[in-house]
């Protein structure tokens, strides 16, 4: 069980490993950026977490604990609400969260040893809620079996189609806040839709 003090240290290490991130980008985090921008040595984050990726899965997972909360019950809409609708809500929620969120995201796909750190992580901790794609997945197959999805698209693939679209719009400088952004999003996710919602039937 940790003292106050070690639970400050963690505290200080996932935001420094934020700040590290979101200022410098993957390429630059390195536990020796983190410790330094949280004040304590390098080797006191092996004492918190036994690598890079188990400190940068805390920092996704504690940092954004009302937004994972949200995806977690993502698949329960299934059926409510237009599919369209539901989608551009999730890409809202996401982009909202892009400054913290989406470059610890990108830094962990874009690394096969630390996406493989993650998913041996996960696979460990059976409890963790699942992120934005399996919650997007498993919500999608929840549509396909009420019908709203074409039996023959594959839920997870189109997950990861979705948040594709998604971080390509929130990376270009040009994407915007408010009303613009949840234009674009919008526009976005009707053409995904437009793409895996079943044939209207003609009369």
């Amino acid at each position: 069980m940790l003292t106050k003090r070690g639970e400050d240290t963690r505290a200080r290490l996932i935001e420094a490993t934020r700040r590290v991130v979101r200022g410098k980008g993957y390429a630059r985090a390195s536990t020796r950026a983190i410790a330094l921008a949280a004040g304590v040595a390098e080797g006191t984050i092996y004492r918190h977490f036994p690598d890079k990726s188990s400190l940068f899965l805390a920092a996704i997972l504690e940092a954004n604990a009302p937004l994972i909360a949200w995806f977690t019950s993502l698949p329960t809409r299934a059926g409510q609400d237009e599919v369209e609708d539901n989608l551009t809500d999730a890409a809202l929620r996401l982009a909202g969260m892009r400054d913290a969120i989406i470059p610890l995201e990108l830094a962990i796909m874009a690394d096969p040893e630390l996406a493989a750190q993650r998913r041996g992580a996960l696979s460990a901790a059976g409890s963790l809620p699942p992120g934005p794609p399996d919650a997007i997945a498993s919500y999608l197959a929840a549509e396909q079996r009420l019908g709203r999805v074409r039996p023959d698209v594959d839920p997870r693939e189109a997950a990861i189609v979705i948040l594709a679209v998604l971080f390509g719009l929130v990376a270009d400088p040009s994407f915007g806040d408010g009303s613009l952004g949840r234009e674009r999003l919008s526009a976005a996710m009707r053409l995904i839709v437009r793409g895996i919602e079943p044939p209207v039937a003609l009369a």
